[in-house]
């Protein structure tokens, strides 16, 4: 039971994992949270799901477990403690892939009824997925959903991992999405956020582009944010930062969930600046539907380096912006070149989630290197019409593996354009020569569905595109009123903006001094 006197947490996120992907970077999730809150689950099975913190508990991390986890009795009920079942449902059209996720110790702590699937298969289709196989498990998800909703005090969230390149990961996930989406109170304010993983250059599926864009299509619909991950740009990490040789997919899944980590852990430790998904959501989507987001964590290091590396605010910073260490394949800091037609790229806003002691992490030296990176060393990539655009949020408790200090940076970046511009060419070169869209008529997606799909494409990279051209300055810097920068006709967006920005400074009450 939590220590007598803590304050129980009321805001209950639900996490939904599907595909193979989706539940194995999942596991890799659930398998953080339980080191960081000290929930055992390698021992006895009597013992497994028990908090095994010291009594009183000092770094509180008892306190918000209902955040992620179910409270519920322990197997071994003469102990009289509770054991916390992770609040996931996992969900499959391949029993094989659940049944190997479960096999081992951390499987057990998972609730049985809440792993669904079939043996049905998707064939790596969307359409097969979302028409023909999916939408029994959809209902079932739906009520699984709504069974773990009626348990929260404040349902502050659901957020889902799968991977938009299959059939499971793209069709279940958008048909999950659409029946959640309208099942939920969007009054409610609930938010619906994804950890997605995205095509690379190397694909593992001959449907992945035609899946991929109808996935991408349900993601800007119906969910609020997205955080996007690849497996080539994960893979690099881990070679050239980590010196791993051949890394696994557990190496891969162990850097996103380090990610999502950092991103939630100031909604389960205490900390000088707290978040949720509401604040985050609100500080990072400055523009409607540009809701595509990049994510860098830091420190990374392989084995041998990391005793000689002095991690403080300044270092943590330096990794955190470097294109390098950006977990999707895209370049955050390009600079441009208009005779080639590169735009520039351009952070429209940003969220850092530190992690670390007070001692080591001074929250007037995160607000220096903060302020630094944005008007001295990286000034031309932070625009001026959105000041100030990087939130942060500072956690007292440290990471289990990163025990000095760790950060998270998801940012809004134009660069995302680019990962829509290298699908759209995937899907315009299948396309050309009709190839495997019978596979998709024949479960009822049609052409035009296809091409609709290939167009919401073109108009998020065009969005993006759009924001990277305007100017970085809106006035001129001179003595007196404000006055607006010469350039070329612009947007009725970006007039709206500036005259957002006039009525601002015209608010401000302006005091004069007499010497």
């Amino acid at each position: 039971m939590p220590r007598k006197g803590c304050v129980r947490s009321s805001r209950e996120i639900v996490t939904i994992q599907l595909g193979k992907a989706g539940t194995n970077i999942g596991h890799e999730f659930w398998r953080d949270l339980c080191v960081e809150h000290e929930i055992n689950y390698q021992d006895d099975p009597l013992l497994q799901g028990i908090f095994t913190g010291p009594p009183d508990d000092p770094n509180h991390k008892q306190d918000h477990l209902q955040v992620f986890f179910n409270e519920g009795p322990s197997a071994n009920r003469s102990s009289g403690q509770s054991r916390w079942v992770p609040r996931a449902i996992l969900v499959d059209l391949n029993m094989q892939d659940l049944q190997q996720i479960t096999a081992d110790d951390l499987g057990n702590l998972y609730r049985p009824d809440n792993i669904i699937g079939n043996d049905e298969g998707a064939a790596n289709c969307y359409a097969k997925a979302f028409h023909t196989e999916g939408p029994d498990l959809a209902d079932a998800v739906l009520e699984l959903v709504r069974r773990e909703v009626e348990k929260c005090n404040c349902l502050q969230g659901v957020q889902f991992m799968h991977s938009v390149s299959g059939g499971t990961g793209s069709g279940l996930t958008g048909l999950t999405l659409k029946t959640l989406y309208d099942y939920l109170d969007r009054g409610s304010k609930c938010v619906l956020q994804s950890v997605s993983l995205v095509p690379c250059f190397t694909g593992a599926s001959l449907l992945e582009p035609y899946n991929a864009a109808l996935g991408l299509q349900d993601l800007l619909e119906y969910c609020d944010q997205c955080f996007c991950f690849d497996n080539d740009r994960l893979t690099s990490i881990c070679q050239k930062t980590q010196d791993i040789a051949v890394p696994k997919y557990k190496d891969m899944n162990n850097i996103v969930a380090f990610c999502m980590s950092n991103i939630t852990s100031s909604l389960r430790f205490p900390g000088a600046l707290d978040s949720d998904l509401r604040k985050m959501h609100t500080n990072l989507v400055p523009f409607k539907n540009a809701h595509f987001l990049t994510t860098s964590f830091a420190p990374l290091t392989s084995a041998t380096i990391k005793q000689y590396r002095n991690v403080n605010v300044k270092d943590l910073v330096q990794q955190m912006i470097h294109k390098d260490n950006v977990t999707v394949s895209c370049d955050t800091t390009n600079p441009g070149d208009m005779r080639e037609g590169k735009t520039k790229a351009r952070f429209l806003a940003s969220f850092a989630a530190f992690r670390g002691s007070r001692h080591d992490l001074p929250t007037s030296s995160v607000d220096q290197e903060l302020f630094e990176l944005q008007h001295k060393r990286y000034d031309k990539f932070f625009p001026d019409w959105i000041p100030n655009c990087v939130a942060t949020s500072l956690c007292d408790v440290p990471h289990a593996d990163f025990p000095k200090a760790s950060v998270a940076f998801t940012s809004n970046s134009t660069a995302i354009h680019e990962v829509f511009d290298r699908l759209i060419k995937m899907w315009e070169d299948m396309y050309k020569s009709k190839s495997f869209l019978h596979v998709f008529e024949q479960d009822g997606i049609s052409t035009s569905d296809m091409v609709e799909s290939r167009n919401v494409l073109q108009y998020v990279s065009d969005q993006y595109k759009e924001l990277a051209k305007w100017p970085d300055k809106f006035f001129e810097e001179k003595a007196g009123p404000r006055s607006i920068a010469p350039g070329e006709d612009r947007s009725d967006e970006e007039m709206k903006i500036i005259e957002e920005l006039l009525h601002l400074d015209d608010t401000y009450i302006k005091s004069s001094t007499t010497v």
